[in-house]
């Protein structure tokens, strides 16, 4: 993989690849501590504390691993007892003559204005920074459809605790005679995907007029004859990529006009999956599927101050991150082989309910592969 660095003598990335995911993807070293990222035109350097030292050298994908503490230890001999960040970087970069650096826009602003003070030249590089994490090695698209797996287990799971659980007379669900929350069904999920090596943050389990907010995590009683909405996005502890899916379902029978909702979305997706192509514009394929559902009597816009109807994208790229480019958006650019990217239309009304659905796939140049295989179903 190369890198332009239009004019800048290296790129550099300062952070943890734990949580950043593009120097994650250039050293593929994953760190829960802050590390110094360079990268020449010649050579990828990275500077490592010692707790990280020994297995940076093992397993980090650069070509040179140095010590911060060797750097620390040199300051402290010009008389700097305690040197900063900056000062540390400072004397890394005098070391190797670079002066003209590239730095993403989410670059620490306190330390970018450091390093300018001392004479560093800084330019902001291109967004995303790295393009190609778009299309898909083997290696990802194996690393991902483990995470989908997992996020599929994770699906199973909260759909046998429902088809286990019993309905009160009052419509609340009850699992081994306790009430069945929202929370509890969570913690169901997120059990079954520590068993496949994953972890799940804001896990969605949303119960009627909660999932009318497409970002609503979910609380309090579980409810028959309501829409639940299950979204489980999964990210593996060994690979660091993502899984996604989304499901909807009524626990007993679905009132009709959630089931006219539900197959209106399905047939929505469905819609959007048959124009998911190389070339097309992902602006025009969701267009397509909110012409479809305004045709179908399901209109987007704001009522009572709340927006219902469709109001988010139609998809988003899936990898190292849970959302990345591309989108399948308004004014989204056109799809290219060997990106990765959810298909997820929903509809949302209160006082009727909201239905999404979401699975993942793979862009070929005449067509998608579809990489989730859990089936759908409305009722439990």
């Amino acid at each position: 993989m190369t890198i332009a660095l239009g004019g800048a003598d290296a790129l550099l990335l300062v952070g943890d690849s734990e949580r950043n995911a593009d120097l994650y993807y250039a050293t593929r070293f994953r760190a829960p501590g802050t590390f110094f990222f360079l990268w020449t035109s010649r050579a990828k350097i990275a500077v490592m504390s010692d707790l990280e030292l020994d297995r940076a050298k093992a397993q980090a994908q650069v070509d040179q691993v140095l010590s911060h503490s060797a750097f620390v230890e040199q300051l402290r001999r010009q008389g700097q007892e305690r040197p900063a960040t900056h000062q540390v970087l400072l004397a890394v970069l005098q070391e190797l003559g670079l002066q003209r650096l590239q730095v993403p826009s989410e670059f620490p602003f306190e330390l970018a204005d450091q390093l300018r003070q001392a004479g560093i030249q800084l330019q902001v590089g291109p967004t995303p920074l790295f393009p190609q994490r778009q299309f898909k090695t083997p290696e990802e698209l194996q690393a991902i459809r483990r995470s989908l797996h997992a996020a599929e287990q994770g699906m199973e799971a909260a759909i046998e605790m429902l088809r286990q659980a019993n309905v009160g007379d009052d419509q609340v669900l009850y699992v081994e005679g306790q009430i069945l929350t929202a929370q509890r069904l969570r913690q169901q999920i997120h059990h079954r995907l520590l068993d496949e090596d994953c972890t799940a943050q804001r896990t969605i389990v949303a119960c009627g007029e909660q999932g009318c907010d497409p970002h609503q995590e979910g609380n309090g009683p579980l409810r028959a004859g309501q829409t639940l909405i299950l979204d489980i996005f999964p990210q593996s502890a060994l690979s660091g990529y993502f899984g996604d899916i989304t499901r909807t379902v009524v626990k007993g029978r679905a009132p009709e006009p959630v089931r006219k909702l539900y197959e209106t979305v399905q047939r929505g997706q469905e819609l959007a999956l048959q124009q998911i192509r190389a070339g097309v514009e992902g602006g025009a394929i969701h267009q397509a599927v909110q012409d479809f559902f305004t045709a179908q009597g399901y209109p987007t816009g704001e009522k009572d101050g709340q927006l219902q109807g469709f109001f988010h994208s139609t998809g988003h790229g899936l990898g190292l991150e849970i959302h990345e480019a591309p989108r399948i958006g308004p004014r989204a650019p056109a799809l290219q082989p060997g990106q990765v990217v959810t298909v997820e239309p929903g509809l949302y009304y209160r006082g009727l309910g909201a239905v999404r659905l979401e699975d993942v796939v793979l862009v070929h140049e005449k067509g998608c592969e579809l990489l989730t295989t859990y089936p759908k179903f409305l009722e439990v």
